[in-house]
């Protein structure tokens, strides 16, 4: 695990003004209705207005004074811990409400281009339809990025930031971040004659102890829905693919049809398909399966499942102990993916200093413990959010180092950054999960690889990406 330091730009280093002027000749071609931004610096946020001095005679006004602001959030979903860092953020800045509108028109872009007034979104569908097809609806976060003190002291987890970058521009930080792990149910360790295996364990461990676990005969099974789930995590693992869904390191390209990726592919279907320690889908239609992992889970006949914060309610309901374990070593590394959701700022907005000092206040220790109680990641390394882990009810008899361990490594699986999303989604992962269950071969996907590869060159070069 690799963890890195932001280094803290001198003022005379970073120079703001010039950076968002430079920005604002950049954006002549707006598109209409949408709002220019300033031609001045992104106002302070809450960061810097606490640790600079206020010129003589022009005192900073006291929460009560200030002019009341409302700032809207466009987005299908606000987690518990979203909801939890919002009502923490107005308590802290009084003068500030925060409206959710969920009332989505199939897409949250479709919003912003009727015109609807927003101040920050949630990204559903990747980042390329807000920046192209003559679209400028979001503000590049950068120069803001830069001035926040808050931001450039974080210790953070490797690749954060960068997995947000895309053609020199930030035009999203993260909401909330959602390590992967794997559920363990330990009563069926013991019934088996197993015992959890140590924190760098393998992925030949894992099949071998699911092979162990699996007795037809007594309803008793390997895994649930794990196979797929770790398609794009062993390839990165093994040094197949560079990132998650299956692409290079940069999400230019699909490295789905090279034989590294098929083999690792083959491997995770033969779990369901020649090793059978994870039922298939006449199996699961035979025994009466429930489609949620997480309920099959809790009645107490499987052995692992992919972990996430949303499946522990039902898990905590479970009448067995059970654990938890991070994702097996690989060939190469031993990784997770961590499922961030995008939050970016609508470049219309009228209070866009206001809309950055949210998106600062997620990347607080207050933020970040709150996620933490919610049973997510935190993306800030510090003792004191390392140690927060131990204190949440959430976790309590659960091994925390492994749950820390899962929060801490790389890497971010960020569909924000992969380009004609839904192009690759329909005509390539669709074709991998189906062949992962139901069987076939993997070669099929070749050729959709191949043009999905070609059209997202065009993608990058028509954006000057």
């Amino acid at each position: 695990m690799k963890l890195r330091w932001l280094k803290v730009p001198s003022v005379a280093a970073v120079s703001l003004a010039a950076l968002v002027a430079l920005s604002a000749c950049s954006e002549d071609g707006a598109k209409p209705g949408t709002e220019e931004p300033p031609a001045e610096p992104p106002a302070k946020t809450e960061t810097e207005t606490k640790t600079e001095t206020p010129p003589a005679g022009d005192p900073e006004p006291a929460p009560e004074d200030r002019e009341p602001v409302e700032l809207t959030i466009h987005g299908w979903f606000f987690s518990p811990a979203l909801k939890a860092t919002i009502a923490a953020f107005m308590e802290e800045h009084p003068w500030i409400t925060i409206k959710e509108n969920t009332s989505i028109n199939q897409a949250v872009i479709n919003n912003i281009i009727a015109g609807e007034e927003s101040d920050l979104v949630i990204l559903d569908r990747g980042l390329t339809e807000w920046v192209s097809n003559g679209n400028d609806l979001l503000e590049d976060l950068t120069p803001y990025i830069a001035a926040d003190e808050r931001m450039q002291n974080a210790k953070m987890v490797e690749g954060l930031l960068e997995s947000f970058a895309t053609g020199g521009k930030t035009y999203a930080v993260p909401w909330t971040d959602i390590p992967m792990w794997i559920a363990v149910n330990k009563d069926l360790l013991s019934k088996y004659g197993m015992e959890m295996p140590s924190k760098d364990w393998t992925y030949d461990d894992l099949l071998e102890m699911a092979k162990k676990a699996t007795n037809k005969d007594a309803n008793d099974w390997g895994m649930f829905g794990l196979a797929g789930d770790m398609n794009n995590i062993r390839a990165i693992a093994n040094g197949s693919a560079g990132s998650a869904r299956l692409l290079n390191e940069d999400r230019t390209a699909s490295v789905a049809h090279t034989p590294e990726v098929l083999a690792d592919l083959q491997w995770s279907q033969d779990l369901i398909r020649k090793w059978n320690v994870q039922p298939n889908p006449e199996q699961i239609k035979e025994l009466g399966f429930n489609a949620d992992p997480a309920v099959n889970f809790v009645n107490g006949n499987i052995l692992f499942i992919t972990g996430v914060d949303w499946i522990l309610p039902t898990l905590q309901q479970a009448p067995f102990q059970w654990d938890v374990l991070p994702f097996p070593r690989g060939t190469e590394r031993q990784i997770t993916l961590h499922q961030v959701g995008p939050m970016s700022m609508v470049k219309a907005s009228k209070h866009k200093e206001e809309a950055f000092m949210f998106l600062s206040y997620l990347f607080s220790e207050k933020a970040q413990m709150l996620s933490i109680d919610n049973g997510s990641g935190s993306w800030i390394i510090s003792p004191e959010i390392d140690a927060h882990y131990a204190k949440t009810s959430v976790w309590s008899g659960k091994d925390v180092e492994a749950v820390k361990m899962a929060a801490q490594s790389c890497c971010y699986w960020n569909d924000m950054n992969v380009m004609d999303l839904g192009d690759y989604v329909n005509n390539v992962t669709a074709r991998v999960n189906r062949i992962m269950t139901e069987g076939g071969d993997f070669s099929e996907i070749i050729p959709f690889v191949e043009e999905y590869n070609r059209k997202a060159v065009e993608t990058r070069k028509a954006l000057g990406w």
